[in-house]
């Protein structure tokens, strides 16, 4: 069974709204959090959460906390939206919102589960999410779909969490595809929207040029073979505004200025794993448009060396392995 769950916060904890109001911009930010369990024991958690010695009540109420740290920062000037990957069930969100995020403007919700899978996706907004839905992935993790109502339009998200690198890339490749195909096919019903595609897609953008003729995932609209692989389900990526259309997702970190770093450090090399996709709708100069990405690198979030400083169960503390990524959107001065 397929599990899902939407619900809207209205109305509790009050509100000490004291976020500026800002009409002209729309934030998202996308963050894999690292394995975040709640405090009931249902067996299905990673074997160090299943210890009452280990995690606890206590120990989860710390996680929240940090969680919650870096998403109030000042310095992201509170996300609209916020995705999350990693995290149990809803009532990780639940809590999140209760003890944390309520009292600065957040009040809708959505969590996708997976049967069989220890870990969700999540979303979280301070718009109405008037829209939601999940998207079967085959032998993979469920894909969120979350419709925005914001001042300037309505923005489709697709929150997501692809398969790890872990194994043989010849066996965990095709089920990075299969998602791939997944969130392609239902992104169509959306061409004339802005949509944002954000998630861990546990592979890196130039993969294609790594894997010479190999279908992958992720691919390079640039690439000899990119439209037999986007007629094979592949998603199709460009860092240039020039070549996106219908199916063709626009990667920062293809930008030909981009001097993006990685938001994953594994082996002593940094991926770019975490990513935002942005539609073709995000260029036309209409409504909401494309402005900036970000890795976001607060000093409280790395180690000496730079890398992520991951949470630590024993010590109770540290963020994630992962570092948040941010989209910034602003409304179009010449807006139709």
């Amino acid at each position: 069974m397929i599990l899902f769950l939407l619900i809207l916060i209205t109305s509790f904890l009050g509100c000490s709204c004291d976020i500026p109001a800002d009409a002209d911009t729309f934030r998202v930010l996308s963050y894999n959090v690292e394995n975040l369990f709640d405090a009931t024991l249902d067996g299905t958690e990673h074997a160090e959460y299943q210890d009452p010695g280990k995690w606890s009540e206590r120990s989860y109420r710390f996680r929240l906390r940090n969680l919650g740290r870096i998403l109030l920062d000042p310095a992201l000037n509170h996300p609209d939206v916020i995705i999350l990957q990693e995290i149990e069930n809803e009532r990780v969100v639940e809590d999140l919102l209760t003890f944390h995020l309520a009292k600065k403007g957040y009040r809708s919700y959505a969590v996708a589960q997976t049967e069989g899978s220890p870990i969700s996706v999540g979303a979280i907004s301070r718009h109405p999410i008037i829209h939601s839905s999940v998207h079967a992935v085959p032998q993979g993790r469920n894909i969120l779909e979350v419709i925005v109502e914001t001042p300037v339009e309505e923005v489709v998200i697709f929150a997501l969490h692809a398969k790890s690198q872990i194994g043989e890339f010849s066996e965990s490749e095709p089920l990075r595809i299969e998602n791939a195909k997944s969130v392609s096919l239902a992104s169509r019903d959306y061409y004339d929207n802005a949509v944002l595609i954000c998630g861990d897609f546990n592979q890196n953008p130039r993969v294609v040029h790594e894997h010479e003729g190999v279908q992958t995932a992720l691919v390079d609209v640039v690439h000899p073979q990119a439209k037999l692989y986007g007629r094979a389900g592949s998603l199709l990526i460009s860092g240039s505004e020039d070549f996106l259309g219908p199916g063709i997702f626009y990667n920062p970190y293809l930008a030909e200025d981009s001097r993006l770093e990685g938001s994953y450090c594994y082996g002593g090399a940094w991926h770019q794993y975490d990513q935002i996709l942005l539609s073709a709708s995000l260029f036309d100069r209409k409504k909401w448009e494309y402005s900036s990405f970000e890795v976001i690198r607060f000093p409280y979030l790395l180690n000496s060396d730079g890398t992520p400083r991951r949470w630590n169960l024993k010590t109770l503390s540290g963020y994630s392995d992962h570092l948040p990524v941010m989209v910034t959107l602003t409304r179009s001065p010449w807006g139709i």
